[in-house]
């Protein structure tokens, strides 16, 4: 399709404006656009002012209460003295870019000066003049007694105060003087006799494009000029004191918008024309409709009566226009260019503006596009404000369109206050957690959940299967991120708004469902925790970039560049690296994490890629990171649990680093799981390392924490879920999982095999829940969740089955991880110490009781005897000390133990080798009915198997078995 294009681009010396359109023809249908800066002239931005500079003028913005209606000397007298008496900020100049028309463009037709401007030309006396063309909108006489209008209540006023170059001042004042008026009033104070006039236009994206109107619907007076300068000009009243004044009503309807002009004053007997501008040179420019705003806080905030203030941080933008939709456009119904003179402070650009209808909003962000700068500025995109807390569903099909947003603010609001009722904080100290991790997605999604079909896969489904959580003994669940993201869940869109996905389709009804879901859970007394990501973002790298926010909005402060001004790779497999430690970057994770405790009562974080909360901004390893530190000793997330995990599902490898915890910090502990996986399956030289995990981590939590600060775990979302772990090593990715198949790839019917999983995966559930530390379990494992050796990232891959638990496997490791937790909870002065056992208060035993040989990396049998605190008597029982031993190879061994205490004798508690129920029994098994010897008796602990053991006095042993019920069957063949 061809296209033409006409320019015509103005430039006359001393014009106060110009003009720069671009007149597009297709198929013989002329429509107008609007140029972008690029092909501004000189004298273009003569009127819209230097983009990139802040203006100095001295103006000052004052609010005052509006007086009754006077005559208009006094009127405006009152205006001058309230203005003068403020001192209440520096405003001034003008500054405007914009890209799309809206409905107050200029068209070949010109609009009706009816449709948008009410006028009233008020003389000195109190009298008017009135335009023969006047219509319901455009009214003479006083605006109360003419209009059906009511006359709202005295509000508070917006006064402009500009000095003028050759002295005198300029006020203007913006009052709302009834429900759909708007009033303007120009006063000028020059103190000479001289006629002047304004001349002025109306803009509201862009000073380039803005209304002129008619000279027949124009105020008492006006004038057209066309040409390279047209305009408005329109002469003001002036009284015998040298006072002008001019009055303009604007319909509320059409605001918000700017008033831009500049003051003619006619040539005077023979003289020059003159054009009065501010002390600095500087045009007029007056908001309607459009408050200041504040700086702070920054995002969206709702004001009374509907107005919003919007506040974005962007240190390099030489512009900021705010776009707002409706709910069924593509494209920005009204975009507002913020005056840089008036909506900026420091780096922070903000506005004020009655949202009315518009549901949705975005930012438009222009500047330095040169890429040494590190700057990525693209106009044509609208980015999505990084505070945002709701997102608006999205719009497909966005790049094809002139103004691509992939994401928006959502300017919907809660009609009603969430009632948390008597909702409060756990508060379980950290020793007394059991954890279990799921994926919300995934944890309902299958139809056996036997959820509605609308329920599926949210919050709410959570909250429906809290029992099963309470059946397992969890106190605490980790949430995978449940930041807005792109089609992976760990490249968060927003660190503010929780994923659509997760409610009933929008952000807000998922909003409410995650508060319900924190509601319900607390009412059970487990906590929520959620994982967040920090590290990197969804827009890409410079080779795949994607303008969502950040990106657009200042590249150079969010992401770390290299010193060609290039986004940089992470070292954890991600595109581009968070520049977290960058104050602006720090302070706005501190208010993310502050909104998830206050606005849904979350009870802690785990950081995913933690190893980037003390990254530097040249990608060096800080010792102080202002961001942990700043997090640490946050006020309002003083009692929040704070876990750190340096392991990286995208490189499938954790960081090994001295944290700076400050006391503070727990870590999800990597070594554990590879500890574990390692001993269990039979690798030498792993005896050592596997008795520090058994007893705390001492090497890693020693320094002034504790063990409760490691996080232990087996299996994660990201690698080999446990059944996985025992049925494959030959699979892709295997070799970082420390895995065994246990004699047989994949699935199979050997009963051998079988009989072999069965047990380690009982090891395994073992060494995690007898362990100083926290357990941390993972969604699926407790009926056996296999992904077939994949490993992968998809949350379609970790569905949960929730008929599975009805099968013999389920129903066994089930009842095996809830009689472990309940032990583990019973024996807390065992299992849930906040600080390390004294020297002697654990002793180590190879086979034959003595201390195992740990320098012959061919010993493989540890016992370890842990000594109690002091007697405790648990239903009817005197119980002291703990035994505990794993054998991971394939010989049985006749084990030896410990003497016990006088009076006291062994019992076994739990032994994975024996059928079930035998494998975990409560009231125990006295060991003396085997064979004894002189030191504690012996027993044998068969292949792949693990025991534990009691050290007991009979007083009153309990008859029968276990008051648990859990139905008895036969080992799985699931695996």
């Amino acid at each position: 399709m061809n296209s033409s294009v006409m320019q015509i681009v103005g430039s006359i010396r001393g014009s106060p404006w110009t003009i720069q359109r671009q007149v597009h023809c297709k198929s013989g249908s002329p429509a107008r656009s609007i140029s972008g800066d690029g092909g501004r002239t000189a004298a273009a931005r003569n009127f819209a002012s230097k983009d990139s500079e802040a203006y100095g003028v001295h103006c000052k913005l004052a609010s005052i209460t509006k007086a009754p209606q006077k005559s208009g000397r006094n009127l405006q007298q009152n205006r001058i003295n309230n203005a003068k008496k403020s001192s209440e900020e520096l405003i001034g100049g003008h500054s405007s870019q914009a890209y799309n028309v809206d409905s107050m463009r200029k068209t070949d037709k010109r609009p009706s000066w009816k449709d948008l401007i009410k006028s009233e030309d008020k003389s000195m006396d109190g009298k008017q003049t009135v335009s023969p063309s006047s219509t319901e909108l455009l009214k003479t006489g006083k605006v109360a007694k003419k209009s059906n209008l009511p006359m709202l209540e005295p509000e508070r006023s917006k006064i402009f105060l500009y000095h003028i170059d050759g002295g005198g001042q300029v006020v203007a004042t913006v009052t709302k003087t009834t429900p759909k008026i708007y009033s303007l009033s120009v006063q000028l104070d020059m103190g000479k006799q001289e006629p002047v006039l304004l001349h002025w236009g109306l803009f509201r994206s862009s000073s380039t494009d803005w209304v002129l109107l008619d000279p027949k619907d124009a105020p008492p007076g006006t004038k057209y000029t066309k040409g390279k300068t047209e305009a408005m000009r329109t002469p003001m009243e002036c009284d015998s004191r040298g006072i002008r004044t001019l009055e303009l009503d604007f319909d509320a309807s059409k605001t918000p918008f700017y008033v831009a002009f500049v003051l003619f004053r006619p040539a005077q007997n023979g003289g020059e024309a003159t054009w009065i501008r501010s002390a600095h040179g500087e045009n007029f420019c007056i908001p309607v409709g459009i408050g200041k705003g504040q700086p702070e806080p920054l995002g969206l905030t709702w004001k009374k009566d509907g107005l919003v203030n919007f506040s974005l941080y962007s240190k390099n933008a030489r512009n900021v226009i705010l776009c707002l939709y409706k709910d069924d456009s593509t494209q920005p119904c009204m975009e507002i260019d913020l005056e840089r003179s008036v909506h900026r402070t420091g780096d922070v650009w903000h506005a004020e503006v009655e949202v009315g209808e518009f549901t949705r909003y975005g930012y438009r962000c222009k500047g330095d596009v040169s890429w040494e700068s590190g700057n990525r500025y693209q106009a044509r995109h609208v980015l999505l404000d990084p505070y945002a807390k709701l997102l608006a569903p999205p719009v497909p099909g966005q790049e094809s369109l002139p103004s691509p947003a992939r994401a928006l603010g959502s300017l919907k609001r809660q009609t009603v206050q969430f009632d948390w009722e008597s909702d409060a904080y756990p508060r379980i100290p950290l020793e007394r957690l059991v954890v279990y991790k799921l994926n919300v997605a995934s944890f309902t999604s299958d139809e056996s959940s036997g959820l509605e079909e609308s329920v599926r896969g949210t919050f709410e489904g959570i909250a429906r299967k809290v029992q099963h959580l309470v059946d397992l003994g969890v106190n605490a669940v980790i949430l995978e991120s449940v930041f807005e993201h792109d089609d992976c869940r760990l490249n968060p869109i927003s660190f503010f708004a929780p994923a659509a996905r997760y409610g009933s389709g929008d952000c807000l009804s998922a909003s409410t469902s995650l508060k319900k879901m924190v509601k319900e859970l607390h009412s059970h007394g487990i906590e929520v925790i959620l994982d967040v990501v920090y590290s990197h973002t969804a827009e890409g790298g410079d080779d795949t970039p994607k303008n969502i926010s950040f990106r657009g909005i200042d590249n150079s402060t969010f992401y770390i560049l290299d010193g060609f001004g290039k986004v940089v790779a992470s070292e954890f497999g991600t595109s581009n690296a968070f520049n977290c430690n960058h104050p602006v970057v720090q302070r706005m994770i501190v208010d993310s994490l502050r909104h998830w405790v206050e606005e849904y009562h979350v009870d802690g974080f785990v950081f995913v890629n933690g190893s980037a909360l003390v990254t530097g901004p040249h990608g060096q390893q800080l010792s102080r990171p202002v961001l942990v530190e700043a997090i640490s000793f946050d006020p309002v997330l003083a009692s929040t649990k704070l876990i750190v995990d340096t392991f990286s599902p995208f490189t499938r490898s954790s960081k090994s680093l001295p944290f700076p915890h400050w006391r503070r910090w727990c870590e999800l502990n990597s070594l554990f799981r590879n500890d574990a996986r390692r001993f269990l399956r039979g690798d030498i030289g792993e005896l050592s390392s596997f008795a520090t995990r058994l007893c705390g981590s001492g090497d890693i939590f020693a320094n002034g924490r504790g063990p409760s600060y490691s996080m232990n775990f087996v299996t994660g979302p990201y690698g080999f879920t446990l059944a996985d772990l025992v049925s494959f090593s030959e699979s892709s990715g295997s070799s970082t999982e420390f895995s065994w198949n246990c004699g047989a790839e994949g699935p199979t019917e050997d009963p051998l095999v079988l009989e072999t999983r069965v047990k380690q995966v009982r090891n395994f559930i073992m060494a995690l829940l007898l362990s100083e530390g926290v357990p941390v379990f993972n969604m699926g494992d407790e009926y056996g969740h296999s992904k077939g050796g994949q490993i992968d990232l998809e949350e379609s891959s970790s569905q949960f089955f929730w008929s599975y638990l009805g099968t013999d496997f389920g129903q066994q490791i089930t009842r095996l991880m809830k009689s472990l937790t309940d032990f583990r909870s019973r024996r807390k002065d065992i299992f849930q110490r906040s600080s390390y056992a004294v020297p002697g208060s654990i002793t180590w035993h190879g086979s034959d009781s003595q201390e195992p040989h740990w320098e012959i990396h061919k010993s493989s049998f540890l016992g370890a005897r842990f000594i109690a605190d002091k007697q405790e008597g648990v239903g009817g029982l005197e119980v002291a000390d703990l035994f505990i031993a794993f054998n991971p190879h394939g010989d049985a061994v006749l084990a030896t133990f410990p003497e016990c205490s006088t009076g006291m004798t062994w019992y076994r508690i739990a032994d994975t080798s024996l059928p079930h129920p035998d494998d975990f029994v409560l009231e125990g098994v006295p060991i003396n009915t085997q064979i004894s010897t002189s030191l504690g008796g012996t027993y044998e602990v068969q292949p792949y198997s693990s025991v534990l053991f009691e050290a007991r006095q009979r007083s009153i042993m309990p008859k029968g078995r276990s008051t648990l019920k859990f139905p008895a069957a036969a080992p799985s063949k699931q695996l």
